[in-house]
Parts: structure tokens; C-alpha cells; sequence
């Protein structure tokens, strides 16, 4: 019996396409083809076009008219915005009216940053994979589905920038970050309103 395994759907091809996009720390600005995806995943075009719509909506590619798809430059002078944006999203959940963050939630993020802090996973891809799972916690308690979108969107372009110190030796600035957040949320409590006024000031310090 010959078992045919599934080929990646649209959204499997956008996690893969993105995560390389996140570790490029050459950020270099590189052509996406539809054709070259689809022979890669063994998929028509049409996952392909609709995984390339997704990274253009989180602003990860842009479609440039004649050329193609594109990798999104990362430029130095926007980083500032981009880490005042993320901390202004979080301190607008921040505002909103308190609750408590489901025992499921709260049990991973105290694994994600105790597992960060320890060191136990330096290697740039582990990095990826516990900031890209931070990122989606948060965003599930974000009651505003508008605002948890513009939440996890603004995440990838933080993302980039973290990994982009890490790999250029300018500080080990996710272990820093979630060090001070885990130690204050912790001691604060644990609803939602002080997790994210706490993620606020530290991503708000960065852009300060």
C-alpha cells in the first residue's frame, strides 16, 4: 500500500517561506518565484500566489510592478518606528479591560522564557521558533481580532531585527528582553493587562 503524503497547503508554504526571510541576516533583497516555489513544494501555483499574498500583507515581500515578488528591505532608519509601533500595539491591549490569562497561556510563556534565559537555546532557529511562539501567544489574548492581526504582523518585522543583532553579534537582545519581562509580569501578577504593559516597556525601551 502506497501512502501519498500530503502537500504543504498555503499556509505551510507562507511559515516556510517566512522563516527564511527571518533568518536572512544578509537581508538581501531577493526575487520569490512562483514557479521555482511550486516545483520546490511540489504544488501548483495557486498555494504558492495565495502564501505570497499572505507575506505581502505582513509586509515580509513586496510585489513590484514588472520585477515580481520581493523580499522586504530592512532599512536602519525605520527600526526605531517599527519597535514604537510593536509597544504602542501592546500597551493599547494593555488599556483595555483586564483578564486573566488562561493557565495553558501562562504555563507556556513561563516555559518560553525560562527556556530563553537559560540559554539552552541559543542557535538562531531555536531563537526564531520561541519568538515566532511568543509572538502568537500574545495575540490570542488580544480580544480585537483587528488589533491581534496588527499585533502579529508588527512581531515579524521585530523578529527580524532581534535575530539580525543576535547574528551580527550586537547583543543577545530576545534573552535581555524576556529576562526583565518574566522577572516583572511574574512579580506583578498575572493578568493580562500587566503581561502586556510589561512586553510594552521593553519594546518601547528599544525604540526610545
Amino acid at each position: 500500500m502506497t501512502i501519498k503524503m500530503a502537500k504543504p497547503r498555503a499556509d505551510d508554504i507562507a511559515e516556510a517561506i517566512r522563516k527564511r526571510i527571518c533568518l536572512d541576516v544578509q537581508d538581501g533583497q531577493g526575487m520569490l518565484l512562483e514557479g521555482v516555489l511550486a516545483e520546490e513544494f511540489g504544488v501548483s501555483r495557486t498555494p504558492v500566489r495565495q502564501a505570497l499574498q499572505r507575506l505581502t500583507y505582513e509586509g515580509l515581500i513586496e510585489v513590484r510592478a514588472g520585477v515580481g515578488s520581493v523580499i522586504s528591505a530592512m532599512e536602519p532608519s525605520q527600526r526605531d518606528m517599527h519597535f514604537l509601533v510593536h509597544g504602542e500595539l501592546l500597551g493599547l491591549v494593555a488599556r483595555l479591560p483586564d483578564a486573566p490569562v488562561p493557565t495553558e497561556i501562562q504555563r507556556r510563556l513561563d516555559m518560553i522564557c525560562a527556556q530563553v534565559i537559560s540559554g539552552r537555546s541559543t542557535d538562531i532557529e531555536s531563537q526564531y521558533s520561541l519568538f515566532t511562539e511568543f509572538n502568537a501567544l500574545l495575540s490570542r489574548l488580544i480580544p480585537d481580532p483587528a488589533i491581534a492581526d496588527a499585533h502579529l504582523i508588527s512581531g515579524w518585522r521585530i523578529v527580524r531585527w532581534l535575530l539580525a543583532d543576535m547574528q551580527t553579534g550586537q547583543g543577545k537582545p530576545l534573552e535581555v528582553s524576556l529576562d526583565r519581562f518574566w522577572t516583572t509580569w511574574r512579580t506583578e501578577g498575572s493578568g493580562r493587562a500587566s503581561l502586556f504593559r510589561e512586553a510594552s516597556n521593553r519594546f518601547l525601551a528599544k525604540g526610545a
